[in-house]
């Protein structure tokens, strides 16, 4: 049983691309697709999780305007730091320097791709074999308790370490402080110990000890899921990537606490959707994943539709400008370009800048959980998105804060903000 991650686009205009590539990768070479469980924002600790758990990537790189998917890239080169197998199937309009030339290719045409069948099935099986059959298990003989590691910490203060600690312990983690361990002699073992140990670390941006670095690239080139943070708000992002996989603002004038931040990002990490179903959901989930391994990869096509039927309630589908998987999953590939040319010539972005801080402001007053908490936030990107002219972007953040802004605006009858949320949602 080979489990693949499936990194493609969910626009509207690729449904026919990622229908035949889908149809090759579980009927035809008789893989499990893992699917990201749905949320409504992503982190790399999120994506790196999903992806420990497959055997290699298949990856759809289609063609747009703007440039391949940043975000597909993005998992492209997580799984080339993992050093899974990858292939990459690339739209025959698309440059040549995308990808380095030693990661497997195969180019499809968007018009004529259903011809390319044979050239498509080969790629598929030369990842099969390297990802061997059966795929080996991972090398896990450690039986200590789960392990998180906190890295960059000293820039806190104390009180905030102490915090940190025992929000990291109450999830069940041994925490380890990963700048008290020695890495000057390798014939210590303690420090590659630590390593091998480690589910997730925890990372703040702005310390910059030698230390530090040394632990960040240690980190980086082991593949641990890492969830970061920083407290200067004058932090500089980088703008050659998108923000979900850049370090997270906390205790800054325009950002949540601490602790809330951090909670909503072990949230996501830990991928706690199975929490919310009944106990024999989770029982048929569990026998299904046992049916599939008895199986050796050889199920019905109406597999894939029953695991997700059995943990999401509903069918996975790609219809219309849903840009998302299942109820409420996230629309990292969402045509945002396209709802903004849509929605740009009845909006004045400073208007709705205005009308978005005045949302920001009543979301704060109300925001209890962890989700709405992150709503606001991405509202207050959304406005600073607006004042910098920037539509896709508002469209994107606008997306990312859901249902509850859209509930809350209209409450309060800012209707530019109402308008933008109606057509960022799809609705």
């Amino acid at each position: 049983m080979h489990i693949v991650y499936w990194a493609h686009s969910y626009r509207e205009e690729d449904a026919s691309i990622n229908k035949h590539f889908g149809v090759l990768i579980e009927q035809a070479e008789k893989m499990i697709v893992n699917f990201d469980p749905p949320s409504k924002t992503v982190n790399e600790s999120k994506l790196q999780q999903n992806l420990s758990s497959c055997d290699g990537m298949v990856a759809v790189l289609t063609w747009r305007a703007t440039g391949p998917s940043q975000y597909i890239l993005f998992e492209i080169a997580l799984a080339l730091r993992s050093r899974k197998p990858v292939v990459v199937f690339i739209d025959d309009r698309l440059p040549n320097d995308i990808l380095p030339p030693r990661i497997m290719q195969q180019r499809f045409s968007h018009r004529t791709y259903f011809r390319q069948v044979r050239e498509h099935l080969q790629a598929l099986r030369l990842l099969k074999a390297y990802m061997g059959d059966p795929p080996p298990t991972r090398y896990q003989p450690s039986t200590d308790q789960q392990g998180c590691g906190g890295l960059g910490l000293s820039a806190l203060s104390a009180k905030e370490r102490e915090e940190v600690a025992l929000l990291v312990e109450s999830r069940g983690y041994r925490f380890t402080w990963l700048e008290d361990v020695h890495f000057d002699n390798p014939l210590v073992f303690d420090q590659f110990e630590q390593l091998a140990v480690l589910k997730v670390v925890l990372r703040c941006a702005d310390l910059k000890a030698i230390s530090t670095l040394y632990w960040t690239g240690a980190i980086g080139a082991a593949s641990l899921p890492t969830i970061s943070f920083t407290t200067e708000s004058d932090y500089q992002f980088n703008g050659a990537f998108p923000l979900d996989f850049q370090p997270r603002p906390v205790n800054t004038p325009n950002s949540f606490p601490l602790g809330e931040v951090l909670t909503a990002e072990f949230d996501l990490f830990e991928q706690n959707f199975l929490s919310a179903q009944k106990e024999e959901t989770i029982e048929r989930y569990v026998k299904m994943q046992v049916e599939a391994g008895a199986l050796a990869g050889n199920y019905e096509s109406s597999t894939r539709n029953l695991y997700i039927g059995a943990i999401m309630g509903d069918q996975y589908n790609i219809q219309g400008q849903t840009g998302a998987v299942g109820p409420n999953a996230h629309a990292h590939d969402i045509s945002f370009n396209q709802v903004w040319n849509q929605l740009g010539g009845k909006v004045d972005l400073a208007k709705l800048a205005d009308d978005l801080a005045i949302l920001q402001k009543e979301m704060e007053r109300n925001a209890t959980e962890p989700g709405e908490k992150l709503a606001v936030g991405a509202i207050a990107a959304a406005e600073q998105s607006a004042r910098q002219k920037d539509g896709p972007k508002v469209i994107e953040y606008l997306k990312t804060a859901g249902k509850w802004a859209l509930t809350v605006s209209q409450k309060i009858g800012v209707s530019l903000a109402t308008e933008a949320l109606k057509s960022a949602l799809g609705l």
